[in-house]
C-alpha cells in the first residue's frame, strides 16, 4: 500500500475490475491519437484483467526474461472511491530502475495536484527500496501528458521513437526518466 495526504494506493484485485474498466473506457480516448497497439512496441495495451492476473510485460523486456514478482498494479483511491490506477515494473533494464507502465487518473479528479502527489509518493517508495530511476514512455501527440511528466521531474529524454513524421497512422513517443 502507498499512502499520500489525500490518497491511498492499494494493490488491484480482480474484484476491482468492473470499476477499473469504467475508468479504462475514459482513458481510451486519450490513446486514440496513436495507431492501435501491435504496430509499435511501446504502444502496448494490456487488457486490465491480464494486468491484474498475469501482469504486463513492459516494452523492451523479452517474455522469457519477464518476472511477475517485479510487476505491481495499484488502484488509486480518494476517500474510498476508485479514481485511477497505475502499474510499474522493477529492475527494468537495470537493477536500479523502475518502469512506470501506466498511470491514469479520472479527468474529473485532475488539476488538483493529485498526480504530482502520487509521483512524489512512488518516487519516495522506490528510493527507499534502493531504486535510483523511474522511466516511462509518452506519446509525442499527448502534450498534456508530456507537460505533466516534465513538471514532475521526468526531465531526461532516453529515446525518441517514431515511424516517420506524425502523420495519421504513424507513431511517435518519448522515453523519459526521473532520478529518485
Amino acid at each position: 500500500m502507498i499512502m499520500t495526504k489525500r490518497l491511498t494506493l492499494t494493490p488491484g484485485t480482480i474484484d476491482d475490475l468492473p470499476a477499473l474498466e469504467e475508468i479504462d473506457n475514459e482513458c481510451g480516448r486519450y490513446f486514440a491519437f496513436d495507431p492501435p497497439s501491435g504496430e509499435h512496441e511501446d504502444n502496448h495495451d494490456c487488457p486490465l484483467e491480464e494486468c491484474l492476473t498475469a501482469g504486463d510485460i513492459p516494452p523492451g523486456v523479452a517474455k522469457e526474461d519477464y518476472k511477475r514478482e517485479n510487476y505491481y498494479f495499484y488502484c488509486i483511491r480518494q476517500g474510498g472511491a476508485l479514481i485511477g490506477f497505475l502499474s510499474y515494473y522493477l529492475e527494468y533494464q537495470r537493477r536500479d530502475t523502475a518502469y512506470l507502465c501506466v498511470f491514469y487518473i479520472k479527468e474529473a479528479c485532475r488539476s488538483s495536484g493529485l498526480g504530482a502527489e502520487i509521483v512524489r509518493a512512488l518516487a519516495a517508495k522506490l528510493a527507499a527500496a534502493g531504486f535510483k530511476f523511474i522511466k516511462t514512455h509518452c506519446s509525442l501527440r499527448n502534450a498534456v501528458s508530456l507537460r505533466f511528466w516534465v513538471r514532475n521531474g521526468f526531465d531526461r529524454i532516453t529515446e525518441v521513437e517514431c515511424t516517420g513524421n506524425l502523420y495519421p497512422g504513424h507513431f511517435g513517443g518519448l522515453g523519459l526518466v526521473k532520478a529518485v
